[in-house]
């Protein structure tokens, strides 16, 4: 394993959130099996009291594990590619790492995924003084467990092959890849421009849904919403890998979104990235908050507010993310009068 300083960072913070989501599921546990609102004896106070411990310190694990997380992007993304033969950026660590890195990524994706839908239940549920939403809290909290574990687990195999790796090829596979595509060249100029039409056509309808929620919580669908921004991001990371960063790299055949999270692109990444996920995040959320809605007419009022919230997210992360992809476009369009492949 490689004992870079960011490295010592990435784990004492997933440990301390470790430390704190563990203690806070052991509370919760008894609450999930033993929760009787009904009763106000001994037994049913202790559990009040093991909810309100489990909130407090998930609340506070969430936080430290999503600095984890940020830490670990920010060393694959732009840091650890120093310590890798070969590596320019984060294509080089992740091809150090092997699959682990990936299955790392995307275990530390759903975990904070499921902990950010349990805050977002327990941020409702905390405007009702009668807890009703306690036990479901409970239930989605431990949800989490398996899936940190995970995380950790591929996190530590990942870190393990850095360590002594050979060189890597890095960004020259991703010119490979373009070279040797012949084959697949049909079908990548079919569905390239399909992604690209619903990624913009996509974002025009994230914000009338958005708009919509916002002058009406109760007539939105926070599944439709959900479906159209899971599918959103998937054109958008076609898009953004095989167009839009090519506008910042000013060179075509160079689909790598790695390179964006460089300094010489000005970490564009984390912003363009932190968008759609955020847009995704945030849609979730809107459905959750629906459905509570609907479930639980005592949370109608903090529900709707969340709704509200969700949509004005919505609507800003998709502008900043419009202008962040298509904006240099325009703008390379307007300089030159044609679009980088030639096209007028």
């Amino acid at each position: 394993m490689i004992w870079h300083p960011l490295v010592w960072a990435f784990w004492v913070a997933s440990a301390t959130g470790g430390l704190l989501y563990a203690t806070g599921a052991v509370q919760a546990v008894d609450v999930m099996l033993n929760w009787t609102p009904a009763h106000a004896d001994i037994d049913q106070l202790r559990r009040e009291r093991h909810a309100e411990t489990a909130v407090l310190l998930g609340r506070w694990a969430l936080g430290c594990l999503t600095a984890a997380a940020f830490l670990g992007l920010v060393g694959i993304a732009g840091v650890w590619h120093r310590l890798v033969p070969g590596a320019m950026c984060g294509t080089g660590v992740l091809q150090a790492m092997g699959t682990d890195g990936s299955r790392a990524m995307i275990f530390w994706g759903l975990t904070l995924l499921i902990l950010f839908g349990w805050r977002v239940l327990d941020g409702m549920d905390s405007h009702h003084p009668q807890g009703v939403l306690t036990q479901p809290i409970a239930r989605v909290m431990l949800s989490a467990a398996p899936f940190f574990g995970l995380a950790v687990f591929f996190s530590w195999q990942a870190l393990m092959r850095v360590e002594n790796v050979p060189p890597v090829s890095c960004c020259a596979a991703v010119y490979d890849q373009v070279l040797t595509g012949a084959s697949e060249s049909t079908v990548i100029k079919t569905l390239v421009p399909i992604c690209l039409g619903f990624n913009l056509v996509g974002s025009a309808a994230l914000m009338a849904l958005a708009v919509s929620a916002i002058r009406s919580p109760g007539r939105t669908s926070g599944v439709i919403m959900t479906i159209i921004a899971i599918l959103w991001g998937i054109a958008a990371l076609v898009a953004v890998k095989q167009v839009w960063s090519a506008y910042y790299y000013q060179v075509l055949s160079h689909p790598c979104p790695w390179c964006l999270f460089l300094p010489d692109y000005h970490g564009v990444g984390f912003i363009i990235f932190g968008c759609m996920a955020a847009v995704l995040m945030e849609s979730i959320t809107l459905w959750i908050a629906e459905h509570t809605r609907c479930r639980y007419p005592v949370l109608t009022d903090p529900a709707g507010k969340r709704i509200r919230r969700s949509a004005w997210r919505i609507a800003i992360t998709v502008m900043v993310f419009t202008l962040l992809t298509a904006g240099p476009a325009i703008a390379w369009r307007l300089r030159t009068g044609v679009w980088l492949n030639g096209s007028p």
